[in-house]
């Protein structure tokens, strides 16, 4: 199906599936790392198919790293930064993609080696945070240089400890800064101070669990993308049934999991069995009060449910919405004005109050940012509703490949 620069079509109907879901990139994107600094037939099973993912591993071919792979699964023969022992260019031109763990993980990985790479990124990526991941390298003397001869960044290790035993990271516009030094600095005596924890705490979780698991096994095996999980269970909650086959056991280390427990206090009809997770929209749901900075990624999600119940629910905290693949907060007042859908946000509260209307809203043409989370919230809305037409439909592929064959 190609849907590069179309209008995808969505058609207003039900929603009863049974379907199998894509592995998680936050996962596969970490153990990817493990693997780079690990070598010696390091494995990692059901890596995910995302244009993250992707990215990454050609770019670790690229510097070197030799990969066997074999359907969902990779083997790492060596390892970095001794793969750098060749005859290859001093100066390493990477294209990077637009995924912020790609980017992030890559660049702290690089500042372990002796080469020059210069990181070529797509989309919105070059506008996103990074100084707070820049501080901590320089630190260790790393040379790194931005916006020069057309690279977005330039890096040149190799990091130098010397007398540095701790680093300070601030954390306050991503975890992710914290997650890259962990594991490109695991196999070193280096440890991290992290300042300003305020959203995504769970990801550093991740990582820290990550990182202990791969240090008594030779491989990992990537779980089941709650994130990719919040679509179809979404939409289940109000038009359908559908049965998740290859969702068996909750992963608490995905902050999106917690949508399960989140719409079971609502009221949703939502049931382990022993042929996956049931979702059905045989109970009406309840309004909420929740705080998105823990799990942002949700909060596009949310927005589609708390529109689809009858009362009003609030969102809190959503500031960390605007540092995206795009200000997702911005592109959710526009879905919501776009849709007529009653709201109220308060931005000196940081919060939004959606007055749900149980009723469904009329055909429309979406067309945000080129997000794949707004893109698959937008079809949501859509779905659930009267149809219609939705554009940037290509770029879910960062992170769920088959959405709309599996949707």
């Amino acid at each position: 199906m190609n849907l590069k620069n179309s209008l995808f079509k969505v058609e207003p109907t039900p929603f009863n599936r049974e379907i199998l879901l894509p592995t998680s990139k936050s996962h596969s994107n970490r153990v990817l790392i493990i693997g780079a600094i690990r070598g010696n037939g390091f494995q990692i099973n059901d890596l995910s198919k995302s244009t993250d993912v992707r990215t990454l591993l050609s770019c670790l071919e690229t510097i070197g790293l030799k990969l066997n792979q074999i359907n969902d699964s990779v083997i790492f023969t060596n390892s970095f930064p001794a793969c750098e022992n060749d005859t290859s260019e001093d100066i390493i031109d990477l294209k990077t993609g637009d995924g912020g763990t790609t980017n992030r993980f890559l660049l702290a990985l690089l500042s372990r080696g002796k080469k020059t790479y210069r990181l070529f990124p797509t989309e919105k990526m070059s506008e996103r945070p990074m100084d707070d991941l820049l501080t901590p390298l320089r630190a260790l003397k790393v040379n790194i240089e931005t916006n020069t001869a057309g690279a977005w960044i330039s890096v040149q290790g190799p990091a130098r400890i010397d007398n540095i035993t701790k680093l300070e990271i601030d954390c306050q516009l991503s975890t992710q800064f914290a997650s890259a030094m962990m594991l490109a600095f695991s196999i070193l005596p280096l440890s991290f101070e992290l300042k300003n924890i305020r959203a995504s705490e769970t990801y550093l979780k991740m990582t820290e669990f990550i990182l202990k698991e791969t240090l008594v096994k030779n491989s990992y095996t990537v779980p089941v993308d709650f994130s990719s999980l919040s679509y179809p269970l979404a939409l289940g909650l109000f038009r359908g049934t559908v049965l998740i086959k290859n969702c068996l056991s909750l992963d608490h280390l995905q902050a999106d999991s917690q949508l399960i427990q989140l719409m079971k206090d609502a009221g949703g009809d939502i049931k382990w069995t022993p042929n996956g997770l049931a979702i059905s929209s045989r109970n009406k749901l309840l309004p909420f009060n929740i705080d998105g900075s823990q799990f942002p990624d949700l909060v596009p999600t949310l927005v589609f449910i708390a529109a689809h119940l009858e009362g009003t629910s609030t969102l809190r905290n959503l500031t960390v919405l605007r540092h995206k693949e795009s200000d997702r907060l911005a592109g959710i007042l526009t879905l919501l004005k776009k849709l007529s859908i009653d709201f109220l946000f308060d931005e000196s509260r940081d919060e939004i109050k959606i007055r749900g209307a149980g009723q469904l809203y009329p055909s429309a043409t979406l067309k945000t940012a080129r997000d794949h989370r707004m893109v698959m919230t937008a079809y949501l809305f859509l779905r659930a509703n009267s149809g219609g037409l939705l554009a940037e439909v290509d770029c879910v592929d960062k992170s769920f490949p088959d959405f709309f064959q599996i949707m």
